[in-house]
């Protein structure tokens, strides 16, 4: 599931400027936005009041909300593998701070052709927003306290673009949390075993990815073990929150389908708290060992438990989709496998970003009629996203069923593209659809001669 996750902090694109521009902001923003700032939700303790999580695909889809906090000025808690702190030029954070401010919905849609800015983005945007006084990273480390490096620290957040020099050189190391100053705000990172002083409201938000990198499989680890533990963790810490959220990062293809339940479970979780010192759902522990016997090559009897699971709960996306996976293994039920992902996809349309990883196989296997019938379950899946028909009219004109693809070009030519973040796709679309249509161009003149040859 998480196993062949890695650290997601990857090299960063470092756009032109960005660390210090709240001074041009204040300056350009209007004086009254468009959606006034709620009223201060009533602060709950995390896992001891219940509170509902809401649920975003990628972690930036949150700003919204946070920006409805602005006049409280809350702390961030923040789960995740990535700090999300690639900086922004300050054209990029105007733009963004001004379509939060008429709430934009195609600001923050991971499919928009053009966003506000880029997931990655997404804490260093709220801190130049000033959206929040504080933030409290928790790192999904396996390392001991005690073998936390500073120097080390101070090295990945320059190179991954999180910290200027300057900013590293603030940062302080004790007890198992770095301190310092980001963006001219209190920053602290911290190991999973430290203890956490929040001063005042907090807000939470807990990316999937955070699990990735301590999820060893259901041998070593066991991911409702891995979930239990995180969350008991958190609960003494006595965390007061005004709002909490989860986010998934599939869409992104930076954690796999396979983990999307794992949301559903931490949601289920602080609502009802006191689950953590109750025996596993039934359900979950059948779960847990469906995901535990294939690690064992005893895949058929994981195959027997999720048929059961799925006849119980029909509705659940994430069974089929686990149905579809052992499936796949298994050569008497390959046959079942697609009928299943289909079983998900239809109550789920994110499951279908697993026919594009169906497409590519069948392309490395030069079969590209299966190629182009993935990329048409997906593209089904998903009509308006832009991305897979960009991906379906590339496989069609490779095919040279440009007369297929032309429709689809001309569709995607009518969109509005982010010039900072898709520069040049205009072009390139634009050339797609002149060699779609020289494609059909020559369809019709082939079909011409034969009928005259007729």
């Amino acid at each position: 599931m998480f196993r062949y996750i890695t650290m997601i902090c990857a090299t960063l694109l470092v756009l032109s400027g960005g660390y210090d521009c709240r001074e041009t902001l204040a300056a350009t923003l209007p004086q009254k936005a468009t959606e006034s700032a709620n009223e201060t939700p009533q602060g709950k303790i995390l896992l001891h009041d219940s509170i509902e999580l809401k649920h975003y695909e990628l972690p930036f889809q949150a700003l919204q909300k946070w920006y409805t906090f602005r006049d409280l000025r809350p702390a961030l808690l923040l789960y995740s593998n990535d700090p999300l702190m690639q900086p922004a030029s300050a054209s990029i954070q105007r733009n963004l701070v001004e379509r939060l401010a008429k709430q934009d919905r195609e600001a923050l849609r991971y499919d928009s052709p053009d966003p506000a800015i880029i997931p990655k983005m997404a804490l260093h945007s709220a801190l130049e927003a000033g959206l929040f006084s504080s933030v409290y990273w928790m790192m999904p480390t396996q390392a001991e306290k005690a073998d936390l490096s500073i120097d080390s620290f101070r090295s990945q957040m320059v190179k991954f673009g999180a910290m200027s020099d300057e900013e590293a050189r603030t940062l302080t190391l004790r007890d198992g949390v770095f301190s310092g100053t980001v963006r001219g705000l209190p920053f602290h990172a911290l190991h999973p075993q430290a203890e956490l002083k929040i001063a005042g409201p907090a807000v939470l938000h807990f990316d999937l990815s955070y699990l990735a990198p301590l999820y060893q499989g259901e041998i070593k680890t066991g991911i409702y073990s891995l979930i239990y533990q995180t969350l008991k963790q958190l609960r003494d810490q006595q965390v007061e929150a005004t709002f909490a959220s989860v986010s998934y990062s599939q869409v992104s293809g930076e954690i796999p389908l396979s983990s999307r339940f794992v949301g559903d479970a931490l949601a289920q979780l602080f609502k009802q708290p006191d689950m953590l010192d109750e025996k596993l759902p039934q359900a979950w522990q059948q779960r847990a060992n469906a995901l535990y016997l294939p690690e064992m090559f005893i895949s058929e009897q994981s195959r027997n438990l999720l048929l059961q699971l799925a006849q119980a709960n029909p509705e659940d996306p994430s069974l089929h989709f686990a149905l579809y996976e052992v499936s796949r293994e298994l050569k008497a039920t390959t046959g079942a496998a697609l009928d299943h992902l289909a079983e998900a996809v239809a109550r789920d349309p994110v499951y279908g970003l697993e026919y594009l990883t169906l497409a590519s196989l069948a392309r490395d296997k030069r079969l590209p009629y299966q190629a182009q019938q993935m990329l048409r379950l997906a593209f089904e899946a998903s009509p308006n996203n832009p991305f897979i028909a960009l991906k379906l009219a590339q496989e069609l004109i490779d095919a040279r069923h440009g007369a297929s693809a032309k429709p689809l070009l001309e569709q995607l030519l009518q969109l509005k593209w982010s010039t900072v973040f898709y520069a040049g796709m205009h072009e390139n679309l634009q050339r797609l659809l002149d060699e779609a249509r020289g494609q059909e161009a020559e369809g019709a003149a082939d079909g011409h001669k034969a009928m005259g040859s007729g």
